[in-house]
């Protein structure tokens, strides 16, 4: 009888083991495919998963030393494996993807050209003369970057999915409630990040905690875009940059040597990502021939209208383009001089002839459109997105040919 407790003890805590890794792992997707309602709910029982995990092995580590149960080399291969798959799912997570909505450290245009080149891509928001821009391989790791005192007063953070290749910046807040948000996984090669204070997942697309769905109340959204550091520092001279260094070994021994190996980790996926015309992670569920997957679009909605657009679409067409999304009047416009795309809510009434980075245009002073996304990959937006139109041009209803 003993040896029956010991091995479905033992193999009880394998498939927890497995059952973490699977859901919560991020790296696991690579290869094994799960479902939404999968991890949600392990996420949700993660806990329960764990202790539950940790009472079997006990059941059968105490049975093994009881007696003859079996093979000792099969229990310690066995646990060995079984605690590789409760790290990478249970614990790694918190330490891989260390968000820093309140500590991200920003530094000066002079610090910044000592590490990035001219080229690099930014991620920005800007406020009450104030600009931030976040390069893609330093936000990377951490997911969320903000400061305690928010952005020239405003509450506002940046949130980035490699796999996408999208930052979207967040008010982080629901129905007036502050979120304290960490990082979960990925699913369909989007970010999920979670609130701390309510347990909630939230998808990064979506801005809306999980229980609520993609329609339930959401985060709102700070205009963002994107631009080189050189022409960020011709825009905004006294500008910052988020900067995260893998800390040195005499600062901190063990994240000096774990951030190098995950920084690694991260790099090989997303370079997968870039290179490989499919998903890096084989979860979409749907795919759209309008455009190659990995192209690189500007997504937007006004309301329930989604529009994509590509870079070479708006320079084709003079670099100006005045539509209809969501009923209202929107200006997409390439900012040749500044090699950034923006969009802007257009209330004149009139087609703007003319318009300058950051909006001013022969109609007036132009608000940017906060809910553009800058250069994700089409095959993650239209996944998210089926009913989006692409590189409208009037202002005909949208048109979902090829989804």
């Amino acid at each position: 009888m003993t040896d029956i407790v010991h091995w479905i003890a033992l193999a009880l805590s394998a498939y927890l083991c497995f059952r973490l890794f699977r859901d919560l792992a991020d790296v696991s997707q690579w290869i094994l495919a799960t479902s939404r309602e999968q991890t949600m709910w392990t996420f949700y029982n993660r806990h329960k998963l764990a202790l539950a995990t940790g009472v079997s092995w006990l059941v059968a580590w105490w049975t093994w030393w009881q007696g003859d149960v079996g093979v000792s080399t099969l229990f310690w291969l066995v646990t060995v494996l079984a605690a590789f798959l409760f790290y990478s799912g249970y614990i790694n997570p918190r330490l891989m993807m260390r968000a820093q909505q309140f500590t991200a450290r920003y530094y000066s245009l002079a610090n910044a050209r000592k590490t990035l080149p001219a080229d690099t891509s930014l991620i920005v928001i800007d406020a009450g003369g104030e600009a931030r821009g976040h390069p893609d391989d330093h936000i990377l790791r951490p997911h969320v970057a903000g400061t305690s005192d928010g952005l020239a007063g405003e509450n506002v953070v940046m949130t980035y999915c490699g796999l996408t290749n999208m930052g979207i910046a967040y008010k982080p807040e629901i129905e007036g409630q502050q979120l304290d948000l960490g990082v979960m996984t990925q699913l369909e090669n989007n970010l999920v990040m979670w609130d701390k204070k309510s347990g909630e997942p939230i998808q990064q697309f979506w801005g809306t905690l999980e229980r609520t769905g993609p329609n339930g109340p959401r985060m709102p959204e700070w205009p963002s875009y994107r631009m080189p550091l050189w022409a960020f520092e011709k825009a905004f001279p006294s500008g910052r940059v988020f900067l995260n260094p893998i800390p040195h070994p005499g600062e901190n021994p063990f994240f000096a040597v774990y951030d190098r190996i995950m920084h690694m980790i991260f790099q090989h996926g997303i370079k997968d990502q870039a290179e490989n015309p499919e998903p890096t992670f084989p979860t979409i569920k749907r795919f759209d021939d309008r455009l190659a997957n990995k192209e690189l679009v500007y997504g937007v909605n006004v309301d329930t209208d989604y529009v994509a657009y590509t870079e070479d679409f708006i320079r084709e067409h003079g670099g100006l383009l005045n539509v209809e999304i969501g009923g209202r009047n929107v200006v997409v416009a390439y900012h040749e001089d500044l090699d950034s795309v923006g969009m802007y809510y257009n209330d004149s009434g009139e087609p703007v002839a003319t318009i300058e980075f950051g909006g001013h245009s022969d109609r007036g002073q132009l608000s940017r459109v906060e809910t553009m996304k800058a250069q994700a990959y089409w095959v993650v937006w239209q996944n998210f997105f089926p009913e989006t139109d692409v590189n409208r041009l009037s202002k005909a209803e949208p048109t979902t040919e090829g989804a």
